[in-house]
């Protein structure tokens, strides 16, 4: 059974996100906190698997929380839940380790269908404009002899080809076996890519994989 946690301080959207999450897991457990001290509790004696975090709360802020549940439970995918579509409140959410982001006003089917995919492939769910903005925000092309993540430049290592190629497919959706599989290598080779991958990029998480890809060139949405 999927156990989720909605962290959302007002009612009538923690209502809509609930029945989101059930339209995904009709057989879910939906449990729902309205402040940052009730959801860290929360998470102290329970283990989500998903969790829909709004960024404003009364005591906080929900990249705390995606802080601190993802110190706790690695494991657990951190899916933002907002109206803010600005790369103030974007970039901080993906740096503390967000699985996703995705605004209120898409339609319920949308959500639900993006929560169905984190679960159940991995795929970050982003919503269109999110996707955009993170494109136009770190749209870098590297020039003629150029490396071409463009990491150099910035004192990191760069990947190599088969590094580049596994972050397109993560990039893209693809879980690590899927990937392992399109490359012709072991479940353990394209495991030890994604590591190297998120080592040398200095990164947590998949969303942030995205935003890399982009950033760098690798993939477009």
């Amino acid at each position: 059974m999927t156990k989720v946690l909605i962290v959302e301080d007002l009612r009538d959207a923690q209502k809509w996100l609930q029945e989101a999450a059930l339209l995904a897991f009709p057989s879910a457990q939906v449990n729902c906190c309205t402040t940052l001290r009730r959801a860290l509790l929360w998470i102290t004696e329970n283990t989500p698997d998903i969790c829909l975090v709004d960024l404003k709360l009364p005591d906080g802020t929900g990249v705390n929380f995606i802080e601190a549940c993802r110190t706790r439970h690695p494991a657990c995918y951190q899916v933002v839940t907002t109206i803010y579509d600005d790369d103030i409140h974007l970039m901080p959410a993906l740096q503390a380790g967000a699985s996703g982001y995705l605004l209120k006003d898409e339609p319920q089917t949308a959500i639900a269908g993006a929560l169905r995919s984190v679960v159940t492939d991995g795929a970050p769910p982003l919503s269109p404009l999110i996707a955009r903005r993170m494109l136009e925000h770190y749209r870098q092309r590297p020039l003629p002899g150029e490396p071409v993540n463009g990491l150099e430049a910035e004192g990191q290592e760069s990947l190599s080809p088969r590094e580049q190629q596994t972050l397109t497919l993560i990039a893209e959706g693809h879980t690590i076996a899927r990937a392992a599989d399109l490359m012709g290598v072991s479940y353990h080779t394209a495991a030890r890519h994604v590591k190297n991958v998120y080592g040398k990029l200095g990164i947590n998480s998949r969303a942030e994989a995205v935003r890399e890809a982009i950033r760098i060139g690798l993939y477009s949405p």
